[in-house]
């Protein structure tokens, strides 16, 4: 069905050009609203766990964006001495192009932890790449996993 069909229903009958255009909105693909979230993407240090510059960290990030607002996130870190890893569980909630992201903040004494949302724009340079911009987390590519 074309636009100018809708537009013609319209003109005849308000309960046909509801139909109409529910079935023009039904045909769009999925994919034509844009990348999903879902998922899970990592982040990688830039040079090679081998070649870690003396006084820096090698490190991964994989965030696991499940259904129902619930993520999954491991992370390790490594620098000469060894390596440490941990995990979290989280919410999300995803509104196209925001993703608000489950987190905790310490206080400067770090004896307290206050619960918040970190807001974030998503922007998809490719369908298997992700920037998290404008917000608390690190602005470099996330790359999807399959």
């Amino acid at each position: 069905m074309s636009i100018q069909s809708w537009i013609k229903r319209r003109r005849e009958s308000p309960l046909a050009a509801a139909s109409a255009l529910i079935a023009l909105l039904a045909a769009v693909p999925a994919h034509a609203a844009g990348p999903s979230i879902s998922g899970c993407w990592t982040q990688t240090s830039p040079f090679p766990y081998a070649q870690t510059p003396p006084g820096k960290e090698w490190g991964s990030r994989t965030w696991c964006f499940l259904s129902h607002g619930k993520m999954t996130r491991v992370h390790v870190a490594c620098d000469r001495a060894g390596c440490d890893g941990w995990d979290l569980d989280g919410r999300y909630r995803w509104r196209r192009p925001i993703v608000w992201i489950s987190d905790v903040d310490m206080s400067d004494d770090g004896k307290r932890q206050t619960k918040v949302w970190r807001r974030c724009r998503v922007n998809f340079p490719a369908g298997d790449r992700m920037v998290l911009e404008n917000c608390y987390f690190s602005s470099d590519p996330w790359v999807r996993e399959h």
